[in-house]
């Protein structure tokens, strides 16, 4: 299958100038040099603040800058009955959310609504303008006002890619904090997926945002162009350019915060360029921790098993 068909991504979803067709048709590899140039802008990078995580100890929970005084909302595509994330959110925050999912039911929740705080829409996330789906744009359009800072938090399974192709930079840049899941990086090889559909969504948000912490999720391995090694799907955190802070403070990368998604799976690291920008000693007591802590739950795990 062509791989914009594969993520449902149309020449609607991008400006005019651009040469869609060429890399719609496109059948060429890419090279390394462009997929370094690509991989560089999410290499995560000193923004100044304290990490913190937000939401459960496994999926679902998030490290993010500790700037949320003065966030509005959260904006939740996908929620899938889940919303421990939105939960911490009002309970310590007092931040709203706004979620989406069509295959979600609000009686379906594992915990309740909270009133006032958290709003459901039973609809896709999309771009089509199906009466069961809405766009990014019209989403945060209808919620929210001129002058509020928001978060949005992106784990939607490959739509990532057409929504934010689709979101214009103002409604972007209304985002104060950007938290999305990036699937199918092992696409990477394919010219049409790196410089059609993920490199126009790498420098949309690279003109008014940062990475400042990538996480492997380890539910689906590796994969490996010469001698860079990239998680095929990964989570990200951007902060917006105008709230980096000016404290000296070292990126551990992992951070001793994060949580594997998948315990019942090795947990996967970020080596090599990926920690370009990160204090390398601290990255690898983490990284050393982490995989004697997993070892030591995966032994329990057999041992209960044997019995």
């Amino acid at each position: 299958m062509n791989i914009f068909e594969h993520f449902k991504v149309n020449k609607s979803h991008y400006d005019a100038k651009f040469q869609f067709d060429e890399f719609y048709f496109s059948e060429k590899r890419s090279s390394i040099n462009d997929i370094w140039l690509v991989i560089q802008k999410l290499i995560p990078r000193k923004c100044g603040i304290e990490l913190i995580r937000l939401g459960g100890s496994g999926d679902g929970g998030y490290l993010v800058p500790n700037d949320l005084d003065g966030i509005e909302a959260l904006f939740s595509p996908g929620v899938n009955n889940f919303k421990n994330f939105e939960d911490y959110l009002c309970n310590e925050y007092r931040i709203k959310s706004f979620m989406c999912d069509f295959t979600s039911d609000i009686g379906k929740f594992k915990t309740p609504m909270i009133e006032g705080m958290q709003f459901f829409e039973k609809k896709w996330l999309d771009t089509n303008g199906d009466k069961d789906s809405i766009s990014l744009n019209n989403w945060v359009e209808l919620n929210t006002s001129e002058t509020d800072d928001l978060i949005l938090q992106m784990d939607i399974e490959g739509a990532e890619y057409r929504n934010l192709l689709h979101a214009s930079q103002d409604i972007l840049k209304k985002f104060r904090i950007i938290i999305v899941e990036l699937h199918g990086l092992r696409h990477l090889w394919k010219d049409g997926f790196l410089n059609g559909i993920l490199s126009p969504i790498v420098n949309k948000l690279s003109e008014n945002f940062i990475c400042v912490h990538a996480h492997p999720n380890n539910c689906c391995g590796v994969s490996k162009f010469e001698n860079i090694v990239v998680p095929n799907v990964m989570e990200l955190t951007f902060l917006r350019n105008d709230r980096i802070g000016h404290e000296i403070i070292p990126i551990q990368i992992p951070n001793k915060q994060d949580k594997s998604n998948v315990p019942s799976k090795p947990p996967i690291y970020l080596t090599g360029e990926w920690l370009m920008n990160s204090d390398i000693n601290e990255s690898e007591k983490n990284m050393l921790k982490d995989k004697i802590s997993w070892l030591e739950m995966e032994n329990i795990r057999l041992i209960n098993k044997m019995r």
